[in-house]
């Protein structure tokens, strides 16, 4: 038999270049699987680093938002306060009650005089763009259309967040009150206001309730937009009987909450209104208040469709006053789908480069390795020469192991021969024995029957009924002692495997007897042997 030698060549080891091939075919599997997620979105760092940003720029915009609405109503609930003890003041020093005011120009007139310097203070101190109070009294009822008296002074051609410097005019309110305290009158000026406030002024303040902020709602006489901070002035008995607070217009808005310039691109914000008809207001004019745009859901971001554009940004739910309001961060949707796509290149560009990595390695691979294998195989299958100019050690340690198997596998043959005709003798004599043993056993029960025969005639017929009728009666334990008593065991042999005591053994041995009638084992097995027998025969005959 050849023995086998087994080739030492570390640096042609076929298992460490194998290895190599498995690797590339990984990569480019993991490559493939990586293009597609990113194609499909599954895997988009892109768009979570978009989300990441849009959830920052929308925490910090609802933050400014709501601390300066508060800051704002902190400053009309103080206006209001003012204006009260204002009001209550010049009642008293004029001896009048507020409804004396009614068609009460003079008294009116000399009112909003006094309450201007407040209001004007105020105005300044909060910053809005504008400052208004309305009194629920009118110098011109009745009439067709509601009026009610008070001020209401605008900023001209706000130029920032800080309103300090910036000129003011009056939108309404007396003459004599723009004329006394010089101040310029708006193109768009009235001598009274119009609101619906007063029609449902109780509803609107319930217990609790301080201020509100107002949807986003056109000025009238004016190409503005704005919304309305206020809060309900009181008479000394608590009721209603005017309003005052502060407006915020678009311009005021964009200013106070600039858009964000960052590797999102250009981002807006806005303060939306939670009602039927989508409204709000942006900080860049480019979304003014329109009800014209719609939003829905797309994944994580939100899709925000206007007349020419769409937007992709995300929203957080604010409480505001006695309202929810919606505050949305947003980008142009052509951004958005460039930084998608610019994300999808650079995966592609990732897989190519590791595709062709992968590729030039495989055929490298093939030219190097297998092809080589293949020709040594041609060349065995051929019995050719062997060319062992390629020294792979595992190619010829292969076939040296492979005629080894098969001489052994010749020696295993001829050896299972030798003992398939061994174990065939074996059998032969076996068979031979159990024919022997099998005359012996008929001889047996045929002796066995005689004895039987002859012992069921000597013994008594009504104890050997008791015994069998009782046999009933035995416990579980005793009927186990008295099968190994069958079996040939003896009382030690049975305390052994029943894991009993000697004594034990003897209490069953004699509860058993008592049971069965009978005195002694010789007679137990003398019984069981009869009844074997008969039981033997009542099976044959059946």
């Amino acid at each position: 038999m050849k023995k086998y030698v087994k080739i030492k060549n570390p640096n042609s080891s076929m298992r460490g270049r194998f290895a190599v091939y498995i690797i590339s075919v990984i990569l480019i599997f993991i490559s493939v699987i990586i293009l597609l997620f990113g194609l499909f979105g599954i895997l988009n760092p892109a768009n979570k680093q978009i989300s990441d940003n849009l959830d920052t720029l929308l925490s910090r915009h609802t933050e400014a938002i709501e601390n300066d609405t508060d800051e704002l109503a902190a400053c009309a609930i103080s206006l209001a306060g003012q204006l009260e003890s204002d009001l209550q003041s010049f009642l008293s020093e004029n001896n009048l009650l507020f409804d004396n005011l009614e068609n009460n120009k003079d008294a009116l007139d000399k009112l909003q005089l006094e309450m201007y310097s407040t209001l004007h203070l105020n105005m300044q101190v909060a910053h809005p763009s504008g400052a208004f109070l309305i009194l629920d009294t009118s110098v011109s009822c009745p009439s067709e259309t509601q009026y009610y008296n008070g001020i209401y002074l605008k900023y001209i051609n706000l130029f920032s967040d800080n309103t300090v410097n910036n000129d003011f005019t009056i939108f309404r309110g007396s003459f004599l009150t723009g004329h006394e305290n010089s101040i310029t009158f708006h193109s768009g000026w009235k001598n009274e206001c119009r609101t619906d406030f007063f029609e449902k002024s109780e509803e609107l303040f319930p217990d609790g309730v301080h201020y509100i902020l107002s949807p986003a709602v056109e000025i009238p006489d004016t190409w503005e937009t704005a919304r309305y901070v206020y809060v309900p002035i009181r008479d000394i008995k608590g009721k209603i009987v005017g309003v005052c607070g502060f407006e915020i217009n678009d311009l005021l808005f964009r200013l106070s909450h600039k858009p964000d310039v960052s590797e999102l691109g250009f981002v807006v914000c806005g303060l939306l209104d939670n009602k039927e008809n989508i409204s709000g207001q942006f900080n860049s004019n480019r979304y003014g208040i329109t009800d014209n745009f719609s939003y829905t859901k797309k994944g994580s971001l939100i899709q925000f469709d206007f007349e020419n554009e769409s937007c992709i940004g995300k929203t957080d739910s604010i409480s505001l006053g006695n309202d929810s309001f919606t505050i949305a961060v947003m980008m142009p949707k052509n951004a958005y789908d460039m930084l998608l796509k610019k994300e999808q290149l650079k995966f592609v560009s990732i897989f190519l480069i590791i595709a062709i990595l992968a590729l030039c390695c495989s055929i490298y691979m093939s030219k190097k390795y297998i092809s080589p294998i293949v020709r040594r195989i041609e060349q065995i299958k051929s019995a050719q020469k062997l060319d062992n100019s390629l020294k792979i050690s595992e190619i010829d340690d292969l076939f040296d192991y492979l005629e080894q198997r098969d001489l052994l596998a010749e020696e295993r043959l001829r050896q299972l021969e030798e003992d398939k005709h061994s174990a065939e003798i074996e059998a032969e004599k076996s068979r031979q024995a159990y024919e022997a043993a099998l005359k012996e056993c008929e001889l047996a029960q045929i002796e066995i029957q005689r004895l039987s025969e002859s012992t069921q005639a000597e013994i008594n017929a009504d104890e050997y009924d008791y015994f069998i009728s009782n046999l009933g009666t035995l416990t579980e334990t005793e009927r186990k002692v008295y099968e190994l008593y069958l079996d040939g065991k003896k009382a030690g042999e049975i305390s052994e495997i029943l894991g009993i005591k000697p004594n034990t053994i003897k209490f069953h041995n004699k509860n058993i007897y008592s049971k069965l009638g009978i005195s002694s084992r010789k007679q137990l097995l003398k019984y069981a042997i009869i009844k074997q027998y008969q039981d033997s025969k009542s099976n044959k005959e059946s």
